[in-house]
């Protein structure tokens, strides 16, 4: 949050068992707008395989998110 209080654009990756508990973080840190890249849970004991391909199918979102307009 110290990065986007800045003017820097940042992404934060969560899995969507806690993108409740992330949305609650943002609002209490008066971040509503602070972007969010949802990736399936679990990600725990994963391949690197399987985590890169998580990763990819939100490569839009990422990109979305860390361009300035």
């Amino acid at each position: 949050m110290a990065l986007e209080r800045q003017g820097i654009p940042t992404a934060t990756f969560i899995t969507d068992a806690f993108s409740a508990y992330a949305r609650g973080l943002a609002r209490m840190q008066n971040m509503v707008a602070l972007p969010e890249v949802v990736i399936p849970h679990p990600i725990a004991g994963r391949s690197n395989d399987e985590l890169r391909d998580k990763v990819r199918r939100v490569y839009d979102e990422v990109k979305a998110a860390l361009t300035i307009t």
